[in-house]
């Protein structure tokens, strides 16, 4: 132990339990006792505080010998307690530590001066406390310049985005740097610069709509919820001429005119009250100088920021235009009373040229007809030549002012369609018939393929007829000596189940130039054509329209020198079907009759009312030919009478009559008890087979009255036990007279009547059979007549078969609506046609009647 070195200048001892030092480097302390010293007391007091002798006194004790410079063995760990101190001896601070060892009973001392142990850790702090301050500083400045790095780019970007809130876009942040900051950099410019464009953009588009604004000829004004104006447009002033405030805090219903004042302020309601919504409304506003204009306004009111915006109401004003619709309206009321003139002027030609040539045809048919009956009289036999020429001249003439009727009636969009059922070859055969003249005068043959099961048709009948009978014609006109084919097949296709009409011819053709002409009105080939064959060159026009208006259509192929081909295509039935169906009879010739002859007691008794006389005493020559009895009326009242008297089996009845014309003198009929079984026949120039239908009217016959078709009609309603009585309702008297001996021949007894009221009186003592009716006559036409006798219920039951000239509009129709048997077209029927339709309905009269 007195070798062992602590330190530089520190040694060891030990002392006993009993104070005394055993070992010490100094050998004359050897053997002092320790007892009374003070530190060796707080050592020996220290043994109360013992401590375990495990590994961590073990570890302290080697690390303190290892201190100290030296190693203990193993085995003296065999101590209990240890105590560290600090003291002082001549004027020298020591560090002491001691441990006690129970085996030997001996605390062990080490001693080193403070001096030396802490010296090297004063040197150690000194150092450490340099690199310290070192570190510091070094780390301050390193510090510093990084937050400099750092935060200067953050001003600069800061100063940047204070620059741009306070307006300046041309704003830059100098930074070229590749970590993030010069991508925040980089990014901010690219802000800075898209910024700058869009307020560049959104700068012009304000200013081009401030622009739009300030020029606008419309008037823009912005409301509150109250009708208050916020805000208005310089337009206000150069529209309306008030200045740039003198509307603002106004209400806006002070100045809207009275009369649309609770329209406007119900738009206005609406849309304040529903954001979002946009209304239009017209109104009138008061100019400054009092005179109101007509605006045209849209309200709304924004869904977004509405109660910051208000409402928004744009106007235009529209004025002139209001000026230009008021006189646009009175041009259209102008141009539709300019029209209806031209209808009634066409109805009135269509009458007044109508009715002479009835008269016409009819006195020389009948002229034709007895100057056969009388046999060889040499006279007789040189005038029917003559006579039938007139015949002729006055069928042509009929048939040219058809065409332009027709045609009229088509640009007027006034042309109707009446579909039927009916058989199409038996159509084929009536056509065949009528055009066989025809054919015989230029020397050419017929030649007709038609399967004998081609079926039935739901059409037009009476246009289709026309529009073949048109082909026909042509075709023979422009024929000579050739061959003309016509060919009827029905075919599938895409547009349904369809009949095909082909006519061909080997005629004289046409080139390519005359092709580009057809279907055009009053155009043929050329000129020569023209003066060679005739015509007005309607016929193929109205053909085509014809066919256009039944859905089907027409071709034609042509080589010049060897003939031309038409193709006529329709639907078997027709897509729109109309409720009312009518019956047309193309113009025939007529067949000749022979003079009245006496009738018997029995003759079935026919009512002519008419109020041309001629018309009276033709229809009267020839029904009397045919054994009818014939009563004539003038007009419809008249008619009436002579009905009521003499009850006829049947009533011819003419439409344009002065005063009670015929669609009264027919509503009559049909109102009248006593007369409304008694089939009534309308006679008249217009087509107005729906009118006569409608009135009640039992046939409907268009003037010229065709004898055929007329006789046709009134055997329909001859008596079982003639004469059958017909009542001739027609102010023309010389389509009366032209009925009468028609139906006097035929065995009918004819009443005449010239118009409805006359027909009326008639009516009173006859009981017809049938009525035939006109429609135009005068004091009652042939409604009136017709609302009368249906009054009524002895003559309600009468058949009425319309015969007129007139062209009926729909309300005519409404007032023909149930009362009229039959209407027919004067001088578009035979004598013949005109007879059976007599027949027929005065049989169907008493089949009801049975």
């Amino acid at each position: 132990m007195q070798s062992v070195k602590v330190g530089k200048d520190g040694y060891m001892f030990a002392v006993n339990g009993d104070g005394n030092v055993v070992a010490h480097p100094d050998v004359s302390l050897r053997g002092v006792n320790l007892k009374e010293k003070e530190w060796f007391r707080k050592v020996i007091g220290g043994k109360a505080q013992k401590t375990d002798t495990g590994d961590s006194s073990v570890s302290r004790i080697s690390e303190f010998a290892s201190f100290l410079g030296f190693s203990l063995p193993a085995d003296i760990f065999g101590f209990s307690e240890r105590a560290e101190f600090v003291y002082s001896s001549n004027g020298v601070t020591y560090l002491m530590m001691s441990h006690y060892f129970f085996a030997w009973d001996w605390y062990v001392f080490a001693v080193d001066p403070e001096s030396e142990v802490y010296g090297g850790v004063k040197q150690i702090k000194s150092y450490v406390t340099f690199l310290a301050f070192t570190v510091l500083f070094i780390t301050a400045i390193a510090l510093l310049l990084l937050t400099r790095r750092l935060t200067a780019p953050l001003r600069m970007l800061a100063d940047g985005a204070e620059r741009i809130k306070n307006g300046n876009l041309e704003t830059y942040i100098p930074i070229f740097r590749r970590d993030e900051f010069g991508s925040l950099a980089d990014a901010f410019n690219k802000m800075v610069s898209e910024l700058r464009q869009t307020m560049t953009v959104l700068q012009r588009s304000e200013e081009r709509f401030r622009s739009l604004i300030e020029n606008a000829s419309d008037v823009i004004m912005i409301l509150n919820d109250d009708g208050v104006i916020r805000y208005e447009s310089p337009s206000v002033k150069r529209v309306l001429g008030y200045g740039a405030e003198d509307l603002l805090g106004t209400q806006i219903y002070d100045f809207i005119h009275p009369e649309e004042l609770p329209e406007v302020t119900a738009v206005f309601t609406e849309v304040i009250q529903n954001p979002g919504l946009i209304r239009a409304v017209e109104f009138r506003f008061r100019h400054k100088n009092g005179a109101w204009l007509s605006f045209e306004c849209i309200a709304n009111k924004p869904a977004q920021d509405s109660e910051l915006i208000g409402t928004i109401v744009n106007w235009r004003e529209i004025t002139e235009r209001k000026q230009a619709q008021e006189e646009l309206k009175k041009a259209k009321e102008t141009a539709e009373t300019a029209n209806q003139a031209k209808s009634g002027f066409l109805a009135n030609m269509s009458h007044e040229l109508r009715t002479p040539l009835n008269a016409i045809i009819g006195y020389s048919e009948m002229l034709v007809e007895d100057g056969s009956d009388m046999g060889d009289d040499a006279t007789l036999e040189s005038a029917i030549p003559d006579l039938q020429k007139i015949q002729a001249a006055g069928k042509h003439l009929l048939s040219l002012i058809n065409d332009i009727l027709d045609i009229s009636k088509i640009e007027a969009g006034k042309m109707e369609l009446f579909p039927e059922s009916f058989d199409a070859g038996e159509l084929i055969g009536d056509v065949v018939s009528t055009v066989h003249p025809l054919m015989e005068k230029n020397n050419n043959t017929l030649n007709v393929s038609c399967p004998e099961d081609i079926g039935t048709l739901y059409t037009d009948m009476t246009k289709v007829r026309q529009g073949l009978f048109n082909l026909l014609s042509n075709a023979s006109k422009f024929t000579e000596n050739g061959t003309i084919t016509l060919t009827v097949t029905r075919e599938i296709s895409e547009a349904g189940e369809q009949i095909v009409f082909r006519v061909s011819d080997t005629g004289i053709g046409m080139t390519p130039e005359q092709m580009g002409k057809l279907f055009q009105a009053f155009s043929q080939a050329d000129a020569s054509t023209t003066r060679k064959f005739g015509g007005t060159g309607l016929g193929l026009l109205i053909t085509k329209r014809f066919c256009e208006m039944m859905g089907g259509d027409i071709r034609a192929e042509s080589e010049y020198g060897k003939g031309t081909a038409f193709t006529i295509r329709l639907p078997v039935s027709l897509a729109a079907i109309q409720p009312e169906k009518a019956v047309q009879v193309e113009i025939s010739s007529v067949e000749e009759t022979s003079a009245v002859e006496e009738l018997p007691e029995n003759a079935s008794t026919v009512l002519v009312i008419d109020d041309d006389r001629n018309v009276r005493d033709m229809m009267k020559r020839f029904l009397s030919k045919e054994g009818f009895r014939v009563e004539t009326a003038s007009g419809g009242e008249e008619g009436l009478k002579v009905a009521r008297e003499i009850h006829p089996d049947a009533v011819t009845l003419d439409v344009m009559m002065p005063g009670m014309d015929g669609w009264s003198v027919l509503t009559a009929f049909k109102s009248d008890p006593e007369l409304a079984d008694i089939p009534v026949i309308m006679l008249t120039i217009i087509d107005s087979r729906n009118m006569g239908y409608a009135l009640g009217a039992s046939e409907y016959m268009i003037k010229p009255v065709d004898r055929s078709r007329l006789l046709s009609i009134l055997h329909k309603y001859r008596s079982e036990s003639p004469p059958s009585a017909v009542l001739v309702v027609e102010d023309d008297t010389a389509t009366r007279q032209m009925f009468r001996r028609m139906l006097e021949k035929e065995g009918w007894a004819v009443t005449e009547a010239e118009n409805g009221r006359t027909a009326l009186e008639c009516l009173d003592g006859i009981r017809p059979a049938l009525i035939l009716l006109d429609l135009m006559m005068p004091e009652m036409d042939g409604f009136q007549f017709v609302n009368e006798i249906r009054k009524h219920e002895t003559w309600r039951s009468v058949p009425v078969a319309v015969i007129t000239a007139k062209d009926i509009s729909q309300e005519d129709r409404l007032r023909l609506n149930g009362r009229v048997q039959k209407v027919l077209q004067k001088g578009a029927y035979t004598k013949e046609a005109l007879l059976n339709e007599v027949r027929d309905l005065v049989k169907s009269s008493i089949r009801q009647k049975q």
